[in-house]
């Protein structure tokens, strides 16, 4: 009986996987995500949850392989409180700071074959570069979107890793909406960005997003 069991089991393996394996698909994957930047453990002290939005490409070789660059993009996050000085619409003047931090991930995943056409689950994981930048709003009166002369920035390298799940709304796979689980771990120094002190600091980031894609 137990033979028999791991016999079906193994057939059902073996079938989905097959099916998998006859499911078309395309080699250019685009997809825009947003969603929230969750810094976690000691990052937590000096950075604090903030929205996200993300641009993504992929390179898919196969049904198995795909190559992954990205661009995403928290706002906030460091709670920049500083003045700033700009070159306003009359001059030289101070305004409310603010800042961004950008997360570039460069890698790429594997597709988890399964029996469903319409569904692909992936892992993945590569480098990530981050880059933390105060600036200067433009929403401050005054303010006509000249350079932030006092603004600072800092930054580094690190790893990623992510988890995603993507269904698609066609037979031809071309239109998607998905879900992603993503953490980072980098390095960054440099001066203070906001509340982010001036050393170098282990940074971990736990990002979540809904994203819509198409591929083609």
């Amino acid at each position: 009986m137990e033979r028999t069991k791991l016999v079906v089991l193994a057939g059902l393996f073996i079938s989905g996987f097959g099916l998998a394996q006859d499911t078309d698909f395309h080699r250019n994957n685009v997809t825009f995500g947003v969603g929230a930047a969750i810094p976690v453990g000691n990052t937590s002290s000096y950075l604090s949850t903030a929205p996200l939005i993300g641009f993504g490409y992929g390179y898919r070789f196969n049904r198995l392989f795909q190559a992954d660059a990205g661009l995403q993009m928290a706002f906030g996050a460091a709670h920049n409180q500083n003045p700033e000085i700009t070159n306003t619409g009359y001059g030289a003047g101070y305004v409310q700071g603010g800042d961004h931090e950008f997360m570039i991930p460069l890698g790429g995943r594997v597709f988890i074959p399964q029996p469903f056409k319409r569904v692909d689950f992936s892992v993945g994981g590569g480098t990530a570069y981050l880059h933390y930048s105060e600036t200067a709003s433009s929403g401050n009166t005054g303010y006509s979107g000249g350079g932030c002369y006092s603004c600072t920035s800092r930054g580094g390298w690190g790893g990623y890793g992510l988890a995603n799940v993507s269904y698609f709304f066609d037979s031809n796979r071309i239109f998607h909406v998905g879900t992603t689980v993503q953490f980072v771990d980098a390095t960054t120094n440099g001066p203070a960005v906001g509340n982010v002190p001036a050393l170098k600091t282990s940074d971990h980031w736990t990002n979540v997003s809904f994203e819509f894609g198409f591929s083609f």
